[in-house]
């Protein structure tokens, strides 16, 4: 179970979700009402569209969870980019790659990209939710730089 009583002022920052898929949109959506999330929950579409508002973000997210079949630019070729960018406070936000099937050579891939985590997409609500509540358990005791550019 999510414990925010522990944490009344979760750590700030908002929570990205990049994934082109709506079904996944609106099930993330109620998983954070039910699980009474206080951060921010903001949406990219792809690559580009994250590109584009990373440039624009004045503070880095407090999680990126990215789906890694995305549309023109995959998740691999997007985290290329984010930790090639000069906006090195990005590089310790927690990375996390979700989808619905992986290979191994996929999830090495991954974590030679210095990704966090990486998650099978559950296709249950409660599962899904449940996973969402082990990762921000996890990352809400780990210690990480402020996220102040």
């Amino acid at each position: 179970m999510f414990h925010l009583d522990k944490y009344p002022k979760m750590q700030t920052g908002s929570i990205w979700i990049i994934d082109d898929d709506d079904d996944d949109h609106e099930m993330v959506k109620q998983i954070w009402e039910d699980l009474k999330i206080p951060n921010d929950l903001i949406f990219l579409v792809g690559a580009e569209d994250t590109m584009d508002f990373l440039g624009k973000a004045h503070t880095a997210p407090f999680i990126i969870i990215c789906e890694l079949n995305l549309p023109k630019i995959n998740g691999f070729d997007l985290r290329e980019r984010m930790l090639a960018s000069n906006a090195r406070i990005f590089k310790s936000v927690p990375f996390i790659f979700w989808t619905t099937q992986a290979s191994e050579e996929q999830i090495t891939r991954a974590y030679d990209l210095s990704v966090h985590g990486f998650f099978i997409k559950a296709p249950e609500f409660e599962e899904l939710k449940l996973t969402f509540t082990h990762i921000l358990n996890y990352w809400l005791k780990s210690k990480m730089p402020a996220k102040s550019l």
